[in-house]
């Protein structure tokens, strides 16, 4: 028997260790970049930021459709024709009118301002205004509308209403919209959160 010389046959039994390490070392710095890279994006929705989000217009547009929407149940405020504006509610909430809100039981209270009628803590504008027009930020430059209600007509209404002066508004605002059908014509509603 011979005996075994343990230093020449070492080389031979042991494998590649250094490509070994080194493909292992490769899939480690791959697969630690793309943790680093991936991870912040997956907790962003989580994270506050100083904006307006999206959401909270898109809500305050869905909710501001459905508030004053069109009813042909009687005595129960549940819109039965989609995007269609109750022409007496419509003018309660632009007008803030409380008298008209309680005759024709819209169910809000007109004398609270959008953003606590909506429950937002930030400021909140709401216009309604020409389909194929911008929607403006300052009121005055809106047309005055003739709506004819259960309770008469009221002239020149400005289909605008604001929680704080829109002019102020800074670059954080987010804005969200819905076609709408007030009176048999087509507008459009926009909704601006800052």
């Amino acid at each position: 028997m011979t005996p075994e010389q343990p230093n020449a046959d070492r080389g031979r039994n042991r494998a590649q260790t250094q490509i070994d390490f080194a493909v292992g070392a490769g899939v480690f710095l791959v697969a630690l970049a793309f943790v680093i890279a991936f991870v912040p994006a997956l907790f962003e929705p989580f994270a506050a930021t100083e904006s307006a989000s999206p959401i909270v217009s898109d809500r305050i547009a869905a909710a501001t459709v459905d508030t004053l929407g069109a009813s042909s149940a009687e005595g129960l405020h549940a819109p039965t024709e989609p995007g269609v504006l109750s022409p007496g509610c419509t003018v309660a909430f632009f007008t803030a009118n409380t008298t008209l809100n309680g005759t024709l039981d819209c169910p809000f209270d007109a004398g609270d301002d959008p953003a606590t009628l909506f429950g937002h803590d930030g400021d909140v504008q709401v216009i309604v205004h020409e389909l194929d027009g911008s929607a403006p930020r300052d009121e005055t430059e809106l047309p005055g509308v003739d709506i004819a209600t259960e309770a008469g007509t009221f002239e020149n209404v400005t289909l605008s209403r604001a929680s704080a002066d829109p002019l102020g508004a800074t670059d954080d605002t987010t804005v969200s919209g819905r076609i709408v059908s007030l009176d048999g014509q087509q507008y459009r509603l926009t909704v601006r959160v800052w």
